[in-house]
């Protein structure tokens, strides 16, 4: 697996919805030839940022959905409609579409979050709430197994 983008970082949307990304995370975007563009997408109250080749096989994968339900399709629906091909500018700033930012509850303070190969986009106050659960049992029968 790719190890891209690594870490957490806190940063402010200015007055025109642009983040400016961490320097590693724009190396991330520039690595393996990559032209430093990316997808952002929204999944579940935060933004999900997806390199383009990777962001490809997702939508390569849902298009051969035949007949969804309409969950399934209400997800498609979310998920690629509101998606965005996002290019940074000279200073590493992209600016957030409206329909993205409300989607994913964005105000001004925001924590992206490296995911090895993706990176993560939250609101502070979302991320701040989020609360660890007891997830060992869904990790032992995915086949996963550390010591805390």
């Amino acid at each position: 697996m790719r190890k891209l983008f690594r870490g957490s970082f806190h940063r402010s949307l200015d007055a025109k919805g642009r983040l400016m990304l961490p320097p590693g995370f724009r190396d991330g975007l520039q690595a393996e030839g990559g032209n430093g563009t990316f997808w952002l997408t929204a999944y579940y109250g935060h933004l999900t940022a997806y390199l383009p080749d990777d962001w490809e096989k997702i939508i390569e994968q849902l298009s051969r959905i035949r007949f969804p339900s309409p969950a399934l399709s209400h997800f498609k629906s979310k998920v690629i409609g509101l998606a965005q091909e996002m290019i940074p500018d000279p200073q590493g700033r992209v600016r957030i579409p409206q329909p993205l930012m409300r989607e994913a509850g964005l105000c001004k303070d925001v924590v992206l979050v490296g995911m090895l190969d993706k990176f993560e986009i939250w609101d502070q106050g979302r991320h701040d709430a989020i609360e660890l659960a007891d997830v060992s049992a869904e990790l032992a029968a995915s086949g996963i197994e550390f010591s805390l």
